[in-house]
């Protein structure tokens, strides 16, 4: 076996996350420590092929599992994957980090000017909704002074 193969660390992160209770019992480790071992996993599948599109989606939806949320880290890899990916389809994908945001629950610096790049009207209603999530949190955040999140 080609220990550079990332199919083989792609497809052992998402066991490893899938079946994060019985990687908890035999790696003797919590919850957090186990979703840490299946986004290494990914780390090292992404080192080996970093233009893989498929792979890079599936690292970023494991973070739709992930809890605590670990919204920056979600935004990250939403944008990365959206760098990879072909140009059909990309509307649908810009949605993704807007709920990693959303998982926030803080300010998000131009999170309205990045809303304004999602034209296809069939995500219209999914967009008034975030959109207003987010001003919700916006202006939660700023009554409890909280710094505000990028959106890079």
């Amino acid at each position: 076996m080609n220990p550079k193969e990332p199919v083989y660390y792609h497809n052992f992160g998402t066991t490893v996350f899938l079946f994060r209770k019985d990687a908890m019992e035999h790696y003797r480790i919590n919850e957090q420590q186990v979703f840490d071992k299946a986004l290494e996993l990914y780390a090292q599948a992404i080192k080996h092929d970093p233009t893989d599109f498929p792979l890079a989606t599936d690292v970023a939806r494991t973070y739709y599992g992930i809890k605590p949320p670990r919204p920056e880290e979600a935004l990250r890899s939403w944008t990365n994957a959206l760098s990879l990916a072909p140009r059909r389809g990309r509307t649908r994908r810009r949605l993704c980090p807007f709920r990693a945001h959303q998982d926030a629950r803080r300010p998000v610096c131009g999170s309205a000017g990045a809303s304004e790049r999602i034209t296809n009207e069939m995500y219209t209603d999914l967009k008034k909704t975030l959109t207003r999530s987010l001003t919700e949190k916006e202006a939660e955040a700023r009554a409890t002074n909280a710094p505000p999140a990028k959106l890079d």
